[in-house]
């Protein structure tokens, strides 16, 4: 059976969605590292919620792993442009995208706290979607073959290696 994806997808044509989108790409362009456009955000999710069905954990929605990981960068272009961490950023920027696109309260509050938690790897006080996001957005990376592997402050030999 197919699940719906409609919000999801509201959300993708959003037309702020689509503008930061557009901000991050701009901003990235001679970026030698990871990008963190669509394409990333889409990775993450389908990591994401690839790892959650494995682990036979069906407690969060496929809509909100969805999109907590193609929101969960979106406020990159705000920390390229004022230090501001992107994980604040990008669920400040989230917060009003989920309204418009009639996520409830409850699903909000867990996609907020997920995008919040994603650059915090070793908390213990983790929450699922926290977590989930923190491993998918490392094993989302092509570390591989990567040419910036010597210069990347997040490279360790074993992101070669592939997850999902």
């Amino acid at each position: 059976m197919l699940h719906s994806m409609a919000r999801v997808n509201r959300l993708l044509d959003h037309e702020d969605y689509i503008c930061y989108i557009e901000k991050i790409d701009k901003l990235e362009k001679e970026r030698r590292f990871c990008k963190h456009g669509f394409e990333h955000g889409l990775s993450v999710a389908r990591i994401s919620y690839a790892y959650l069905l494995e682990k036979g954990d069906v407690s969060l929605s496929k809509e909100a792993i969805y999109a907590a990981a193609l929101l969960h960068d979106i406020g990159r272009w705000v920390e390229y442009q004022t230090g501001e961490d992107h994980a604040e950023a990008s669920a400040r920027l989230a917060l009003p995208l989920l309204k418009s696109c009639n996520f409830c309260s409850e699903d909000i509050g867990i996609i907020l706290g997920g995008i919040r938690e994603h650059r915090r790897h070793h908390d213990d006080n983790l929450t699922l979607l926290g977590e989930v996001l923190a491993n998918a957005d490392d094993w989302s990376r092509d570390c591989r073959y990567c040419s910036a592997q010597t210069l990347c402050h997040k490279f360790k030999p074993a992101m070669k290696q592939i997850m999902y």
